[in-house]
């Protein structure tokens, strides 16, 4: 029995690329690309055509009208935090000013399906690391303006010889609540919400992406061993918090909170088990207007 015919292929043979646009919906005529692991089945940005079709019996019990109304582009991304890509996936999500949030074109290859979005942006992402694996992972959830077919993409295109064999993890980490060294952390969540909206449709396409208020939440799992965060929560004090990772190659990558509001510590204590907090605090800013900021420095 001869197997199937066609493009089929394993998860293994599709790549991504991404570049920043100078301006939103045009990839730039020399891109500067740099090539993104996906971690696993990470890649889920894809179109969808929404339909319209009229309230009427126009064609009996049938309907016979459908019309395309608005393709729209939107999914999600997950990439661990490989040392020489992680500046460019923070820049994504963090770099902007009142309103106006960085857009970027992506090459996603497959062999079925070779195909570019443009006017890519962050609506929000989430930088995690728990056990066991402790790799710093970035969780995206993207919008874009368009994605078109891209059958000239080959797989020659995609270079990972710049990157690290191995990603940032959080096992090393430390961890500083307020100054303070915390030895017990077991998790953390670093969520950035950018908030976008689009805008009305144009040519089939959303006619534009706007970034509102940013919201940055914190969320810590460690042992239940001090009051610090209990004693936050009733006096209203705000903490500052950072988390240093260090890799073997001797890169460093620091994620800085400098305004921090406890809200919610719900403690568990089954029997037998450690008990463990788990703190859910909201970024403020500092005198200096930060509410997140990060550090990223290549060891040569």
């Amino acid at each position: 029995m001869t197997g199937p015919a066609g493009n089929w292929h394993y998860a293994e043979r599709r790549h991504l690329r991404i570049c920043r646009e100078a301006t939103w919906g045009e990839c730039p005529e020399q891109p500067a690309w740099h090539t993104v692991p996906v971690f696993g089945d990470g890649f889920k940005l894809k179109a969808g055509d929404a339909h319209f079709s009229p309230d009427t019996e126009f064609g009996c019990c049938r309907r016979t009208v459908q019309l395309s109304h608005v393709r729209q582009v939107a999914g999600g991304l997950v990439v661990l935090a490989w040392p020489q890509a992680a500046g460019l996936l923070l820049e994504m999500a963090l770099e902007r000013d009142a309103t106006d949030l960085r857009s970027y074109c992506m090459d996603y290859f497959t062999p079925a399906d070779p195909r570019r979005y443009t006017g890519v942006m962050v609506d929000r992402l989430e930088i995690s690391a728990h056990p066991p694996r402790w790799d710093a992972v970035f969780r995206f959830e993207l919008k874009a303006r368009t994605e078109e077919a891209r059958p000239a993409l080959v797989e020659g295109d995609f270079d990972y010889g710049d990157l690290s064999p191995v990603p940032f993890r959080f096992e090393r980490a430390a961890v500083t609540v307020s100054g303070t060294l915390l030895s017990s952390v077991e998790g953390l969540s670093v969520q950035v919400r950018n908030n976008l909206t689009a805008g009305p449709v144009r040519g089939g396409a959303v006619g534009f992406l706007i970034a509102g208020l940013r919201a940055v939440s914190v969320e810590l799992t460690l042992l239940d061993d001090a009051g610090t965060i209990g004693d936050a929560i009733r006096g209203d004090v705000a903490m500052s918090a950072e988390a240093t990772m260090t890799h073997p190659e001797g890169h460093t990558l620091a994620l800085s909170v400098p305004a921090l509001h406890p809200q919610t510590n719900p403690q568990e204590a089954e029997p037998g088990e450690l008990a463990r907090s788990l703190v859910h605090m909201e970024a403020g800013t500092d005198g200096a207007g930060r509410d997140i900021t990060y550090e990223l420095h290549l060891n040569g």
